[in-house]
């Protein structure tokens, strides 16, 4: 197996790929199909659920004015035509931004969607979401329990997650909000991991999944770790040769930037 372009350490998947070309697997759309389309907008996630996948994964931050919205930056700066932080901007400004024409002339006037509108799209795509809480300390707590009370408001608690690389808040939006389902981000984020840490991580946040960086993946841990009962969903996959790496892992979640080439690997291995 062709290693891919990253700088992790190199792996060695040995026999597992024998074991796990059968194995179901969840296709997530991270921020959308964001190499066809401007990531988080309505029409990355169409894209994205166009192409295949079942789950859209989403970041959730707070207008100044307290409006839950998709933006991943904590700033405006590179994704809309706005400038400087978003918590210091009122939707009423937010909602006149162009958040697409960055990506290319043929999205401009794609806006930044509200958690409301992300329902509402989910819903019509028939996919689930994986809302990930952005922010620090108690932003980031805020989020997660938003999240949770929104899904449990509107029926998806089977159907949608939340994530965050807060595992306390995490933890705390599943206390408040039982049968609430978490995907907490793996720390540190990146470098090598061993499964007890893994399983622990998973389980203080209340989880059945744990995601992690497709580049810092050895399949005799992901075995080990989905052996427990808990899901590995390998992320960001931008292209079909870190796809294939992240499928030979034996990741049952495969969170990819580039949806289609997630599918062209799942595809081929049917």
């Amino acid at each position: 197996m062709k290693r891919p372009s990253h700088d992790a350490p190199p792996l060695t998947h040995q026999s597992s790929y024998d074991c796990v070309n059968a194995m179901v697997r969840r296709i997530v759309a991270h921020r959308g199909h964001k190499v066809g389309a401007p990531e988080q907008t309505a029409a990355a996630f169409r894209l994205a659920a166009e192409l295949g996948a079942t789950i859209l994964e989403a970041d959730l931050r707070f207008t100044r004015d307290g409006v839950p919205v998709m933006l991943h930056d904590p700033t405006l700066n590179r994704t809309t035509s706005g400038r400087g932080p978003l918590k210091e901007v009122d939707w009423s400004e937010i909602e006149l931004l162009d958040a697409g024409s960055w990506f290319g002339h043929a999205f401009a006037g794609e806006r930044i969607l509200r958690l409301e509108q992300l329902f509402q799209l989910a819903d019509q795509l028939r996919v689930g979401l994986c809302i990930e809480a952005k922010g620090e300390g108690l932003r980031n707590a805020h989020a997660a329990l938003y999240a949770a009370q929104e899904i449990k408001r509107r029926s998806r608690l089977d159907i949608d997650y939340v994530a965050s690389f807060d595992h306390d808040a995490l933890a705390a939006a599943v206390a408040a909000v039982p049968g609430l389902r978490t995907a907490p981000d793996r720390m540190p984020e990146r470098g090598p991991s061993t499964a007890a840490e893994l399983i622990a991580q998973a389980r203080r946040a209340g989880a059945r999944i744990i995601q992690h960086h497709f580049a810092d993946l050895d399949a005799s841990i992901v075995a080990e770790v989905q052996a427990a009962g808990i899901e590995v969903w390998a992320w960001p996959m931008a292209n079909e040769e870190e796809a294939r790496f992240a499928f030979e892992s034996g990741a049952i979640g495969l969170m990819g930037d580039d949806v289609a080439a997630v599918v062209r690997v799942i595809r081929e291995n049917d």
